[in-house]
């Protein structure tokens, strides 16, 4: 994209209407229980991007018939930003792998109580602001106690201080690198591309999008819908299809002790292989296999560490994916993830430099400079003195480097590789300087700690549409309170419904517990077993060396994949690779082109499928078991 083109001469128009706050609501309310139960089932968060273009496709219809006007570009694009930034349902559930910084209320309480904090002596020290310590409060499986207040204050704080610094340090990043150095930002081309695509109307495509979402219900229904509804009803679960996957232990351990293999039972998983990249899935698949099939296999073989001595044959991929974590392969997906985020700076120092270089050339910002600074530190600092106040243990100073300064380095160097297409992050960051310091104490290890992401790339969608930056982030304040409540009660409404984790909820009693003992093996002194720091740095070792020579032979994407499958199930890290494949023939019989232009629709109407079928399975439930069901 030339440089001319990279911001629109056209004065901006008026995306918030009421025909775009409409759709945020509906999303909102109809596909926000729906991807909560998703990942409950799966284990991990859905994809959002699908939501997205369904709330589009679907609002251009109903506003044709019943406004008589279809939806304008500017309304589309604040349908799709608004809706990305505001869908944060799963703070509520659990933090993602590798950031346990974000809230997560029903995650922090299971740490409190699962084996793996118990076995480490963890559980009687997590601090009573990270989870209620009334036994209570996990029994009744309720939101709705005093308890629970000291955990809601400190997540409004740092609710209050993630979105202030994110709108601030984005401005700021905006100027420099959209304003003034006109960097491309490839990946707002797509969804500015498909937009207008949509808004302008092919049959074919809506086709397309009405056809995978008849397929996901049906199938949807079989495996989401059908076993809640039968256990509500008759009290007897039917589950044809089993959930989140299939084992296949038993038939691989026949010929390699130790490991382990499945497949997945959702659509939506083998679809997410039509969008990203065939590289990263093929990366994420050597990560998942390196580790999980032959690794595992090597150390029953050779009889290494304590996972050899507790596997049996037949051992499941849960069990299996757990232990062998805690073992061994925790510490090193630690150091792999590091390197894949620290590396690509140490090998382009020069856009560290001219990233702070560019500080100095901001003009024409909506906001001064001072008051975007200003908000940047007013909301870090008090974010840092909150902690402070939870673990005095620590000296603050080291709070300011947390939750000031390495934000402000990261946000400064992450948004400009953005500029350019590359994206990367770096993990643990909290959990790493606690060792480095030395710290010995527990509480800091629990407080919420500021991790920026960026808007840039939104802004940037504006400017290429004539989209008005400041409808954009109105649309998103408006509706961002109104998604956190909603999150909430749907959240408490699926704990009520049956315990989380447990095998109503399969995706997260597997996920959990590997978070759990990552987390562990971090704060608790009875995991000096396992807490191993050579393990971390062979990790860091390996993923820089194979960074290294990706960045300079072309297959670094390739490595970024081999990050995301070291922390993957291997089923997860195989149907995503399966769908990737999947893709690929199809487009060898109707063309690559042709298949870029339909993969985006038909990963939207799966997830359009599957969330509806499940909203109504999810909702009927809801109501029937409220009319007889105590909450315990």
């Amino acid at each position: 994209m030339s440089e001319e083109s990279s911001i629109t001469v056209e004065p901006f128009k008026r995306g918030l209407t009421w025909r775009s706050l409409l759709a945020l609501l509906y999303v909102v309310f109809v596909f926000q229980a729906a991807l909560a139960y998703l990942q409950l089932m799966t284990g991990s968060a859905p994809s959002i991007s699908a939501i997205q273009w369904a709330a589009i496709l679907l609002f251009l219809e109903m506003t044709t018939v019943f406004a008589g006007s279809r939806l304008t570009l500017q309304e589309a694009i604040i349908i799709y930003l608004a809706c990305g930034q505001t869908i944060k349902f799963w703070w509520f559930l659990a933090p993602q792998l590798g950031n346990l910084s974000h809230p997560g209320w029903i995650y922090q309480i299971y740490l409190r109580y699962s084996p793996v904090s118990k076995a480490l002596g963890l559980a009687d020290k997590i601090p009573w602001f990270y989870a209620p310590s009334s036994p209570e409060v996990w029994i009744q499986r309720t939101f709705f106690n005093p308890e629970w207040s000291p955990v809601a204050i400190w997540t409004i704080a740092y609710f209050a201080a993630a979105v202030c610094g994110d709108l601030a340090m984005s401005i700021l990043a905006y100027h420099i690198y959209v304003v003034s150095e006109k960097l491309p930002f490839p990946l707002a081309e797509p969804v500015v591309v498909t937009a207008k695509t949509l808004v302008g109307r092919e049959w074919r495509r809506l086709g397309v999008l009405s056809m995978s979402t008849l397929i996901a219900m049906i199938y949807g229904f079989v495996l989401y819908s059908l076993p809640l509804i039968s256990s509500t009803f008759w009290k007897v679960t039917v589950r044809p299809i089993p959930v989140p996957w299939i084992d296949m232990n038993a038939l691989i351990q026949s010929i390699l002790p130790g490991a382990s293999f499945g497949i997945m039972t959702d659509l939506a998983i083998y679809a997410t292989g039509f969008i990203i990249p065939f590289q990263a899935a093929l990366g994420m698949l050597i990560g998942a296999t390196a580790i999980y099939i032959f690794g595992n296999h090597l150390l029953v073989r050779y009889g290494l560490t304590g996972f050899a001595k507790e596997y049996s044959y037949g051992m499941s991929i849960q069990l299996a994916w757990q232990r062998s974590v805690l073992w061994i392969w925790g510490m090193v997906i630690v150091g792999f993830g590091v390197a894949i985020g620290l590396v690509p700076i140490l090998l382009h120092p020069r856009r560290v430099s001219d990233a702070f270089k560019s500080l100095g050339r901001i003009r024409g910002a909506e906001l001064p400079i001072r008051l975007i600074i200003g908000l940047f530190l007013g909301s870090t600092i008090a974010l840092s003195i909150v902690d402070h106040l939870l673990a005095p243990d620590l000296p603050f100073i080291y709070f300011i480097l947390l939750n000031v300064i390495w934000p402000f380095l990261l946000i400064i160097i992450m948004v400009r590789a953005e500029g350019i297409g590359v994206t990367f992050n770096v993990p643990y960051v909290r959990e790493l300087t606690l060792k480095a310091v030395g710290y010995p104490g527990v509480d800091a290890w629990f407080v919420p700690i500021y991790l920026p992401s960026s808007w840039v790339t939104q802004f940037k969608i504006c400017d290429m549409t004539s989209t008005s930056h400041k409808d954009f982030i109105k649309a998103t304040f408006i509706i961002f309170p109104i998604a956190l409540i909603f999150g909430f009660l749907t959240t408490q409404s699926l704990w009520s419904l049956a315990p989380i984790p447990s095998s109503d909820y399969p995706g997260v009693l597997y996920s959990w517990p590997v978070q759990a003992t990552i987390q562990a093996l971090f704060i608790s002194p009875e995991a000096a077993e396992f807490f191993r720091a050579e393990r971390i740095l062979y990790g860091f070792a390996v993923g820089a060396v194979l960074y290294a020579l990706g960045d300079r032979l072309g297959f670094a994407q390739t490595v970024v994949g081999v990050a995301g499958g070291l922390s993957s199930a291997i089923p997860s890290a195989f149907s995503v690779f399966l769908g990737s494949i999947i893709g690929l023939v199809i487009s060898q019989f109707i063309g690559e082109e042709r298949w870029r232009e339909y993969r985006g629709i038909i990963f939207a109407g799966i997830l359009l499928g599957e969330g509806l079928v499940i909203s109504i399975g999810t909702g009927l439930a809801i109501i029937i078991r409220s009319m007889w069901a105590a909450p315990y």
